[in-house]
């Protein structure tokens, strides 16, 4: 199913795992993706693989994330589409075994 044309969408966490997956399967459906990561190499390989845009960004860094939505709407216009797939938090155990 093609989403059609003009409809733009960003990725976080895009260049690997889940993002990657979900910025093929937007781009397979015709929608223009920006891949938002801190993998620069990986991120610039997908984005040239499925025609999309690369934005270096930290979601961590506000600043970095205002630059990234800008980057990308001025390449594909106005964002319609958000998946958001970067995680940012230390791994912790959250049960034990005596609960």
């Amino acid at each position: 199913m093609d989403v059609g044309m003009g409809v733009a969408a960003v990725v976080t966490g895009g260049a690997s795992g889940l993002g990657a997956a979900s910025a093929r399967a937007l781009a397979e459906r015709g929608v223009n993706v920006a891949v938002f990561d801190r993998n620069r190499a990986l991120g610039e390989a997908l984005a040239e693989e499925i025609a999309g845009l690369f934005c270096a960004v930290d979601v961590t860094d506000e600043a970095s994330v205002e630059a990234g939505f800008a980057a990308a709407r001025k390449a594909h216009g106005q964002e319609r589409v958000l998946v958001n797939c970067a995680g940012v938090a230390p791994a912790a155990r959250t049960v034990g075994r005596d609960r």
